[in-house]
């Protein structure tokens, strides 16, 4: 009986490790104007993403946000002047470092995120 249970329980499908990403995140990137620091700030209730996003451009909130095990995803629309922006982030939390990809108007870029110490 023992054996059978064992065996059930091998053939379910693996889940990916829940995640808890709440806290300040930064990443850098090059730009023509010099590095970049963005700060992101986590607030996870659940698989439910609220937040904001910090750089030199000023702050902008995170919307349509979620978490689905360690998969995140949301989007953040950036006002600069009179034109706006919207950026739609996804990727991949494994520890302390989220890597995925960033849609924008000018196409897909990769981005990385580290948590900030302390956080």
């Amino acid at each position: 009986m023992a054996g059978a249970v064992l065996a059930l329980m091998m053939a379910l499908p693996v889940q990916a490790q829940d995640v808890d990403v709440t806290g300040k995140w930064e990443t850098t990137r090059e730009t023509p104007r010099g590095t970049m620091t963005t700060t992101f700030t986590f607030v996870q209730e659940g698989s439910e993403l609220t937040g904001t996003v910090g750089s030199q451009r000023g702050d902008s909130e995170i919307t349509n946000g979620s978490i689905e095990g360690n998969k995140i995803s949301f989007t953040l629309v950036m006002t600069m002047g009179d034109r706006t922006m919207e950026m739609v982030y996804s990727g991949t939390v494994e520890g302390d470092t989220i890597t995925g990809t960033m849609q924008t108007p000018r196409g897909e870029q990769p981005w990385t995120a580290k948590r900030a110490s302390g956080s």
